[in-house]
């Protein structure tokens, strides 16, 4: 019984110190695989082909290409003035002028409408706030009016007091608790008026802040009508200007097509030097031997995953778990053999 207990306790260790040791055997074959399938020569080697190849075919057109690039900006700014300017004469200026003004006398009519509800909203609220204020005071004279009623009844006959004693209902000359009722009602009448005033300031507040809302809009919409009219006429102005100095429109439209067609040609041009100059960098490659050094860098490739994958199969595990158990047991003192 105790050697079982103790080749338990002994499998059990071993168990537990095997993930260390895989760890250590995955880093060690990865490690043997970079070394045994290292391709940082033929990258570099390749690099230094593609690196010649295209030094090659720079030499041989790089000037011709950029030669030809400048004399193509020349004629694409030559060819954007051109069409500029034909836009110049292409507009019409008549029309433009018409909706804009159309546009300015609808958004003067707008801001004069939106001057007069902002002067009617202001009268409204100066008109609430006189009623507020006329509201406050009443409620100020209803309360005056039930303290001075309580104080009177407290009073004695000798200060013109009913001295506590009891009241009627109602009476032509005397105190009595009709005017009490009525002056508490007074004084309810003014606390709702005070609300009702509130509640109608705070509407046209908002609607205050609307209109003016509506009247910055109106306002920035008539200074962007107003820059409008003044590039229209500015546009205008720049056509007579060259119209005075000669420019026509037919003779932009022709100087736009010849341009055009230039320009065509110089890309097409440029087109084929460049298609030239890959061809020879990729001939100029292919000669140094670039494709049988990438194909050798592929092969090594294949052949490293061959490697790293053939130690993930069961096998190789198992040998690696049979050695790690052989050399924990001669390290701790274990007959190996059992």
């Amino acid at each position: 019984m105790f050697e079982g207990i103790k080749s338990f306790i002994c499998e059990t260790r071993i168990k537990f110190d095997y993930p260390r040791f895989e760890s250590e055997q995955t880093t060690a074959h990865q490690a043997e695989a970079d070394r045994r399938f290292d391709i940082g020569q033929l990258q570099r080697e390749v690099a230094q082909i593609k690196a010649h190849a295209v030094r090659a075919g720079d030499q041989q057109f790089c000037d011709a290409i950029s030669r030809l690039r400048k004399q193509l900006a020349v004629f694409e700014c030559d060819l954007q003035q051109r069409q500029e300017q034909l836009a110049i004469f292409d507009r019409n200026y008549k029309s433009e002028l018409e909706d804009l003004y159309a546009q300015k006398k609808l958004l003067f009519q707008s801001k004069e409408g939106l001057l007069a509800k902002s002067k009617l909203l202001r009268d409204e609220r100066s008109k609430a706030n006189q009623e507020l204020d006329e509201a406050c005071e009443n409620l100020g004279e209803a309360k005056n009016d039930v303290y001075r009623w309580y104080a009177k009844s407290e009073r004695t006959p000798w200060l013109f007091g009913n001295s506590g004693k009891k009241l009627p209902q109602h009476s032509m000359f005397g105190q009595s608790f009709g005017d009490l009722d009525a002056a508490k009602s007074r004084r309810g009448d003014a606390v709702d008026a005070i609300g009702d005033c509130k509640r109608r300031i705070m509407c046209i507040k908002g609607s205050q802040s609307a209109n003016k809302a509506e009247l910055d809009r109106n306002y920035n919409e008539i200074s962007q009508v107003f820059k409008n009219i003044a590039a229209v006429k500015a546009a205008r102005q720049h056509m007579f200007d060259l119209k005075k100095m000669g420019v026509q429109p037919g003779e932009l439209r022709r100087i736009i097509r010849q341009l055009s067609s230039s320009k065509a040609g110089l890309e097409e041009e440029i087109l084929i030097l460049e298609t030239r100059r890959s061809s020879l960098v990729e001939e100029t490659a292919i000669r140094m031997g670039v494709m049988e050094r990438e194909a050798s860098i592929a092969d090594l490739f294949a052949r490293k995953e061959q490697f790293l994958d053939a130690f993930q199969l069961d096998q190789s595990k198992s040998a690696r778990q049979a050695r790690h158990r052989r050399q924990w047991m001669e390290t701790h003192g274990y007959d190996a053999s059992r």
